[in-house]
C-alpha cells in the first residue's frame, strides 16, 4: 500500500525537493553524523555531443579541477584540503556529476566551491592544458570491460550520439577549441538540467537558501526541438586478435527500457537472476551454486567455460540496454556464449519462482547493502531526481521488487528479449566465435 511506501513508516528520512525559479532542483535528505556530502548533477554527457564536439564531456572532466577565475588550481586544492574535503567528478553517457564530501560545519563554503566549478568551468584553460590532457587520454590503459561497453554502444546505437565513445579514442578531439566547450556548456548546463543534492545533518531551507544564491544565475533551459529516440541496431562489431593472449572478451546486448518504464524494476530483477560469476571467488563455489547460469558455466565440460561473466542493465531517458559481458578462454568461446544466451532465453520460458526469489533477494542486497555513507546516499539522490524527477524511497523500491513474480519475468523477457535484435561485440582470440546469424537464432528457443 501507499502507506507502507512512505519512508517514515520504515524510520527513514524523506527526501525534500524544491525547484528554484530558473528550474534548478534542490534535493536534500537529513542524516546524522559529522560529515555531509553534496553534489551538482547535470543531465549532460556524451549523448549530448555532436560530431563536431565529440569528446567535449571527457575534456571537461579533465579540466574541472584546473582552477577557475575566482580560484586558481592551487587555491582550490588548498581550500578543499584545509577543511578535510574530497572532490570528485564523473561524466557518463547521459549524466555528469560534481561531488564533494566535507564536514557538516563547512556546508556554505562547500556550496560556494562546487557552484564556482560548475558555473565557471575553466574552458579557457584548454589551450594551456590540451597537450597534457590528450597525452593522458592516449596513454591511460582502459579496462577491457569498459572498452567492450563502449564498442557495444557504438554497435547498437550507431549514427546517434548515444553511440559516441565515452572512453576514447575521440575523432577530432585535437581540433576542439574552448569555443566548442563553451557552446556545449551553454546548451546543456542549464536550469532544468541541474540537480543540487545534499545529504547530512542539515536543514532543507538552509540548503535551498545557499543553492539559490549560488545557482540562481544559471540560465533556464530552452526546449530542444526534434529529439528522437535512438534506433537500436542489431549488428556485430568483432575485433579478432589472436596475439593478445588466451582470453577472449565478449559482450552482447538487447534493447532494454528507459528509467521510467513500468518494466524497469523487472529488468533489474532479471539482471540479478542471471547474476555474475568469477572463477575461484565467492563464499559458494560456482560448481554448487543455486544460480542455474553460474552452475552451468562452472560445470561445463567438468572444467567450466568462463573465467568470469556479468549481466548488466543500463537505463537511459528514452531507451536502455540489457545483456552480459564474458571473459573466457579462447577454446571455450562457443560454450560460454551458448550458456549465457540459453540463460537469457530461460527468462522467457522456464524461470522458476525459486530463481526469481533468489534474484530479488540479491537485488535488494545490492541496492541497500552498501556502506550507507552520506556520499553513496547523495549519489543515489542526485541520480534519481535527474532520472525520475523524484527520489524513490527504499521502502517503495522494496515493495516494487516484491511485486515481481515468475510470470511477470516471463512476460517482460518474452516481450523484449525473445526473438529480438541483438548487438554483439568481442575482442581477442575469437576463432570459436559463433556467426552473427547463429547468435540471432539463439535469441529464441529452437527444437531440432
Amino acid at each position: 500500500s501507499q502507506a507502507l511506501a512512505e519512508p517514515v513508516a520504515w524510520n527513514q528520512p524523506p527526501a525534500t525537493v524544491t525547484t528554484l525559479p530558473n528550474g534548478v532542483r534542490v534535493a536534500t535528505r537529513e542524516s546524522f553524523g559529522e560529515m555531509a556530502s553534496m553534489g551538482i548533477f547535470v543531465n549532460a554527457g556524451t549523448r549530448d555531443e555532436t560530431k563536431e564536439t565529440a569528446g567535449a564531456a571527457h575534456l571537461l572532466e579533465h579540466l574541472a579541477f584546473s582552477g577557475t577565475a575566482k580560484r586558481g588550481k592551487t587555491q582550490l586544492e588548498m581550500e578543499v584540503e584545509s577543511m578535510g574535503g574530497l572532490l570528485s567528478m564523473t561524466s557518463g553517457r547521459e549524466q555528469s556529476s560534481y561531488k564533494m564530501s566535507l564536514p557538516a560545519g563547512d556546508l556554505a563554503q562547500g556550496v560556494d566551491i562546487l557552484s564556482d566549478i560548475v558555473t565557471n568551468l575553466p574552458v579557457g584553460n584548454l589551450d594551456s592544458d590540451k597537450e597534457s590532457i590528450l597525452r593522458n587520454i592516449e596513454e591511460t590503459e582502459k579496462p577491457n570491460k569498459q572498452v567492450l561497453d563502449d564498442r557495444l554502444h557504438m554497435c547498437a546505437f550507431r549514427d546517434t550520439a548515444l553511440g559516441f565513445s565515452a572512453v576514447g579514442p575521440f575523432d577530432g578531439i585535437d581540433s576542439l577549441s574552448s569555443d566548442h566547450l563553451a557552446s556545449f556548456l551553454s546548451t546543456n548546463y542549464t536550469g532544468s538540467n541541474m540537480v543540487f543534492a545534499a545529504v547530512g545533518p542539515m536543514q532543507h531551507e538552509a540548503v535551498v537558501k545557499l543553492a539559490s544564491a549560488a545557482l540562481g544565475s544559471v540560465p533556464p533551459s530552452v526546449l530542444v526541438p526534434g529529439w528522437q529516440k535512438p534506433y537500436f541496431c542489431g549488428a556485430e562489431l568483432i575485433y579478432r586478435n589472436d596475439e593478445m593472449g588466451p582470453t577472449a572478451y565478449i559482450s552482447a546486448g538487447w534493447e532494454g527500457v528507459p528509467w521510467k518504464s513500468p518494466d524497469a524494476v523487472t529488468f533489474m530483477v532479471m539482471q540479478a537472476i542471471i547474476g555474475s560469476y568469477k572463477k575461484g571467488t565467492g563464499l559458494v563455489p560456482g560448481t554448487i551454486s543455486g544460480n542455474r547460469v553460474i552452475n552451468a558455466v562452472a560445470n561445463k565440460m567438468n572444467v567450466g567455460c568462463a573465467d568470469e561473466f556479468e549481466a548488466f542493465n543500463l537505463f537511459y531517458k528514452d531507451t536502455g540496454i540489457f545483456g552480459f559481458h564474458i571473459a573466457c578462454d579462447e577454446v571455450a568461446v562457443e560454450h560460454a556464449v551458448g550458456e549465457l544466451m540459453f540463460g537469457a532465453n530461460c527468462l522467457s520460458f522456464s524461470v522458476t519462482d525459486e530463481e526469481v526469489e533468489r534474484g530479488k533477494r540479491e537485488l535488494k542486497n545490492r541496492l541497500f547493502g552498501t556502506s550507507g555513507s552520506a556520499f553513496d546516499h547523495c549519489d543515489d539522490l542526485g541520480t534519481q531526481v535527474l532520472a525520475y524527477g523524484r527520489f524513490v524511497p527504499p521502502a517503495e523500491m522494496i515493495l516494487r521488487i516484491n511485486a515481481v513474480d515468475a510470470e511477470e519475468v516471463k512476460r517482460v523477457a518474452y516481450k523484449y528479449l525473445n526473438d529480438n535484435e541483438i548487438a554483439v561485440t568481442a575482442l581477442g582470440p575469437l576463432h570459436g566465435m559463433p556467426q552473427y546469424y547463429v547468435l540471432r537464432q539463439m535469441t529464441n528457443m529452437t527444437r531440432y
